[in-house]
This record gives structure tokens, sequence and C-alpha cells, in this order.
């Protein structure tokens, strides 16, 4: 069994445990971005080799109901791990990251784990309603889209500071389709963005239509911050194998598209 086969069973099996429990599913992280957008785009970016996947929960009780399915009876098909919401796809080896959100995460969208960590589970609620329905081949299930991705992983990268969620991000700031951006849009730029970070702003301004102000609010802090500390993290998104010329223009570039990324959230048409 290929490595993308095994992937596809890991998510028939655990969309198949949900479907019996009548808990809606939700494929979140980089196994997402493959499929909404590199597949899309015909481009390659950073690759996994785990899936994460969120599932709609009213409370904890549901989450160890869904845990028990996927790992107890005759013939259990995930295996437990010693993370409550980590467990092993018994067939194929593959990780699966399973995170409920919904009901359990209220009032303040935060969700407590048994050992004491905490994880934010802000804008989920949104990803879902806005998500798309992917066919993989007999599989038919909920993906997120490209602006939810890029929400979830500001989120993401502010929860645990891991340079991953930055290059994810940046990743399809640089590599979105002007093109279809502008066509869905079609709207003017002028005195608003340069046309390099088009893309950028575009994604900002839907993701300011489609996520709620509490998200909204949280994002423009996260993206405050990663500015503020550009010189830090943005180095660590390129390659050492530019010269300087080359360094300095890729480095203006990452900045350039988290501005406009930015602005578009900030932006208010009249």
């Amino acid at each position: 069994m290929s490595e993308d086969q095994g992937k596809k069973q890991v998510l028939l099996d655990i969309k198949t445990v949900a479907d019996k429990l009548q808990l809606p599913l939700l494929v979140v992280g980089a196994g997402a971005r493959i499929l909404v957008f590199d597949n899309r785009y015909n481009v390659e970016g950073r690759t996994t080799i785990d899936l994460d996947v969120a599932v709609q929960v009213n409370n904890w009780s549901d989450f160890q109901v869904l845990s028990e399915e996927m790992t107890q009876g005759s013939n259990p098909i995930f295996q437990a791990t010693r993370v409550q919401h980590k467990f092993i796809h018994i067939a194929t080896g593959i990780e699966i990251d399973v995170v409920p959100f919904g009901a359990i995460g209220k009032p303040n969208q935060k969700i407590q784990w048994v050992d004491g960590n905490q994880m934010n589970v802000l804008g989920l609620d949104e990803a879902f309603s806005t998500a798309e329905l992917q066919q993989i081949e007999e599989l038919e299930i909920k993906v997120i889209s490209v602006t939810a991705f890029i929400v979830l992983k500001l989120i993401a990268w502010s929860d645990r500071k891991a340079r991953k969620d930055l290059e994810d991000i940046y990743f399809i700031l640089d590599k979105y389709d002007i093109i279809d951006i502008l066509t869905e849009e079609n709207q003017d730029l002028q005195g608003i963005v340069e046309h390099q970070e088009a893309a950028a702003f575009f994604v900002g301004c839907q993701i300011k239509r489609t996520f709620s102000q509490t998200v909204i609010n949280e994002l423009e802090q996260i993206l405050t911050k990663i500015l503020q500390k550009q010189n830090v993290l943005f180095p660590q998104l390129i390659s050492l194998i530019f010269d300087q010329d080359e360094w300095d223009a890729k480095f203006y570039t990452i900045v350039a598209k988290f501005e406009a990324l930015q602005k578009g959230i900030e932006f208010t048409s009249s």
C-alpha cells in the first residue's frame, strides 16, 4: 500500500467511526492543504506523514465514546497513545490527531486535555461551516477551505510557535493564483495593494467576511506579533543557498505578503 493509499484508508476508517456515532468530521492540517491547494494548483508544499482531523462534539463524554470506538472491541482499527488526541492507525502505522470542537469549546473556545495542556479551538466552527466536500475515490469528506486553513495555522502558530505553521501560510500566500482571486473579487486594487501582494490581500478580505469578529480580533493580534518579530521568524523560511541580494529580496517578499494579508483582514470597503 502506497503512502497516499494509506492516508486514504485512514480517512475512510476514521470517517466510518465518526459516521457510526453521528459525529461531523473535518479534515484539517497539512493533509487538508494538499487536498484543497497543492493538488488544485499542481504545486508541492511541505509534506506530512500524519493526518489531522477535527470532530464536532458536545462534551468530553462524546469524545471518550469516539476514542473507545476507535481503539476497543474485538477488531480495533486504531491504537491509543500516551497523548489523548493522538492515535495510530494499526493497518498502516499512520498517526492521526483528532481534535474536538463545537459545544465542547464553549464559552472561550479553549479545551484542556487531561495532561493539563490547553488547546485553542477558535475558528473551527467557521472552518466547518465553510468546508468543501471532497471526493477521494469512494470517500466523501469535508475538508477546510484555503482561507480557513490560513486562519487555523495562524492560531496554531500562536499556540505552539512552530516554524511549519508559518511555512504553510507563506507557501499558500506565495503560490495562490492571482488570476483566480481577481476573477472572484473583481475589485480595483489601485492604491490598496501592489499586484504581487493582491492574492494575500484578498485572502485576508475573504477571512474577514467569513469569520467572527472574535476570530478577526485574534488574528490581528497574531499577525502584529509575527510582523514585529519578522527579523527572527522570517529568516527561518529562507534557503541558505541564496546570495545576499536574493536573500534580501526573498525576505522583503515574505514581509510584504504577510503585511498584505493583515491589510486584507483589516480592510473595510467603502
